[in-house]
Order: C-alpha cells, then sequence, then structure tokens
C-alpha cells in the first residue's frame, strides 16, 4: 500500500501527517485543504500524526492503568482505547521533538455500525481525535487556551466574534471572505490573550455542494486562511427577534463570560475536556484544564467590547454592522 506524507499549519503547531495515502488525504481535507505550496515544509514538525493500517492492540504489557481505557506506559507515553468513543485507539508519545499520535482504527461492532449509518458524525469526530484533539493538546502546553470563536480582519481590523453555536458566526465569516476579507478560522483558535492561532478545519456553511457536515451544512474548502491575528475588537454574537440588529458596549466581565461560556458550550470540544485531562494525569505535562477563562479576561480587559444582537432576517455583512467600532479602532490605534 502507497504512504504519504502531508504538512500543515493548525492551531499555533506544525503539523506532519503519516500514512497510506486515502488516511493522508482524509486528514489534509479534515483541515480544510492543503497549504499553499512552499508554505508546509518551511519548519520541522513538532506535532507528528501517524495513521496506521492494523487493528493490532497497542502493547499495554505491564502498563499502569490510569483510568478506564486509558494506561500509562511510562511518563512520557499513553495508550488510549477508543478515544472519545471514535473506534481509534492511540499511543500518545512527547519527546525533546515534540508529540507523536499513532492511530489505529479497531472499533467495537457499535461503533463500526455507527460509522456506516451516520458518515457525518463518524467524519466530524475523527477529524477531531485524529487532528484537531493533538494540536490543541499540545498548544496547552505551551500555554494556549482553545477557545469557540471566529477570528476575522475586516476592514483592517482583527475581530474576534464570540457566542454560541448556530449565532451565525459561520455565515458572517463566509460573507466576510467574499468581500475579500482574511481571517484564521470560523470556529475554534487557540489564543494566549494576545495573538489567536486558528484551527485548520473546513468551512461549515448552508450550502449545496461538499461533504455533509453537522446542523444541515457542508464544507467547504478555504481558498486562503491566515495562520493567526491579533485580535483588536471583541464581538459577542446573540441571536434577535427585532428587525434590525442592534449593537451596545459590553462590560469586560460580560465579554470574558461570553467567550469562555461559548466554548464550554461547544459540542466539537465536549470530549476533549476529558481527553486532556487523561492525558494530563498520565504524563504530569501540561495543564488538567486549559486556563479559559483568563485567557478570555484578559483579552476582554485589554480590547473594547461589543454585544450584536442580530436581526431576525439576514441583512448586512461585518463591515456594515460594525462600521463606526471598526473606525474607533483604526483611529486609536493610529493616534
Amino acid at each position: 500500500m502507497s504512504t504519504s506524507t502531508a504538512h500543515l499549519h493548525t492551531a499555533g503547531q506544525r503539523v506532519a501527517v503519516h500514512g497510506a495515502d486515502t488516511a493522508v488525504e482524509a486528514l489534509v481535507a479534515m483541515a480544510g485543504g492543503p497549504e499553499r505550496a512552499g508554505l508546509a515544509t518551511a519548519e520541522l514538525p513538532n506535532v507528528i500524526l501517524s495513521v496506521e493500517d492494523t487493528r493490532r492492540p497497542f502493547n499495554t504489557h505491564g502498563a499502569a492503568v490510569v483510568t478506564r481505557g486509558a494506561w500509562a506506559v511510562d511518563t512520557h507515553e499513553v495508550v488510549l482505547e477508543s478515544v472519545g468513543g471514535s473506534g481509534y485507539d492511540q499511543r500518545w508519545t512527547i519527546d525533546e521533538d515534540g508529540l507523536h499520535v499513532t492511530s489505529r482504527w479497531r472499533p467495537s461492532y457499535q461503533e463500526s455500525v455507527a460509522a456506516k449509518l451516520l458518515p457525518a458524525r463518524h467524519r466530524a469526530l475523527s477529524s477531531q481525535v485524529l487532528l484537531h484533539y493533538p494540536a490543541l493538546w499540545f498548544a496547552a502546553l505551551q500555554g494556549f487556551a482553545p477557545l469557540h470563536v471566529s477570528v476575522v480582519e475586516v476592514g483592517g481590523v482583527a475581530v474576534l466574534l464570540a457566542g454560541p453555536g448556530g449565532v451565525g458566526k459561520s455565515t458572517l465569516v463566509a460573507r466576510a471572505l467574499a468581500d475579500g476579507a482574511r481571517a484564521t478560522c470560523d470556529n475554534l483558535a487557540v489564543c494566549d490573550g494576545s495573538t489567536a492561532y486558528g484551527l485548520a478545519e473546513p468551512l461549515r456553511l448552508l450550502a449545496k455542494t461538499g461533504a455533509r457536515a453537522a446542523h444541515g451544512r457542508r464544507e467547504q474548502a478555504w481558498a486562503h486562511r491566515v495562520r493567526s491575528l491579533p485580535p483588536e475588537l471583541i464581538v459577542v454574537l446573540r441571536r434577535g427577534t427585532q428587525a434590525a440588529p442592534e449593537l451596545r458596549e459590553l462590560r469586560p466581565a460580560q465579554a470574558a463570560r461570553g467567550i469562555a461560556a461559548g466554548t464550554y458550550a461547544a459540542g466539537e470540544l465536549r470530549r476533549f475536556w476529558s481527553i486532556a485531562a487523561t492525558l494530563a494525569s498520565a504524563t504530569g505535562c501540561g495543564p488538567v484544564h486549559a486556563p479559559i477563562e483568563d485567557v478570555a479576561a484578559r483579552l476582554a480587559n485589554r480590547l473594547p467590547c461589543l454585544e450584536l444582537r442580530l436581526a431576525n432576517q439576514p441583512g448586512a455583512g461585518l463591515t456594515e454592522l460594525l462600521r463606526r467600532p471598526l473606525a474607533a479602532v483604526r483611529t486609536g490605534r493610529v493616534g
């Protein structure tokens, strides 16, 4: 069987993916498409992901049981069984070069049936455990926290859009991109309170083409995604029932609460918390829980914060909705 390697950047990490051609191709699609030529291989990877075409179990002989389905081979190697209920067993190893995660598809009968009957769910879960969670966890070791946000540069200002899933972040980002804006993510990022590094994953839009995703959406590849942006304005989105959009200032504590609450409520991260805690317990590395509230507070305490209550019908894009605050940020920055 032919094998290959792909390189990409996600969550501030330099990732190399190894495996059969079909597995690597699938993981690149899960990252929203390949990197632009010449960008991906410029630096050595610090996260190496391997997908092995075998159903043999990992060796846990002599390993210490951490919890159900988790064994510590030593202080720097952990074996996890059916990570997040995905059917993938994994071996996580930390060494001087970074993080190595090897995955093997070993589903139970129920997991195998679910993968066939619910392909969109299986694809989403596979992308999380094979690609996104390793990058997010290794970023946490470097002091970054995962945030369920969109970060898009509109009118020369990097705007962090927060709010629960389904409120309309992706739709606004897609429209901004169509108008020539830049973005690092439309769903998930890691942040240290200063710079946001987007998680590489497809755009999920209400479209007629593309792989099926949750909530009636379809996956679309990015035409161009920047690796990071430093947020300059926080906008917490809300759904409204009124005819026109409404914009008001928020206190920093309110904005930080909106960022943190939206992150904890995100379905994409639901399985991540327990996996991260298990890895931290087994290895002694990284935080048991990422400093989400601290990072949200750091952002909110130094940036202007607004709440945008969207109208009951789709309308203007971000450039028009945020015209005055964008101008104020630009003026203040220049001055």
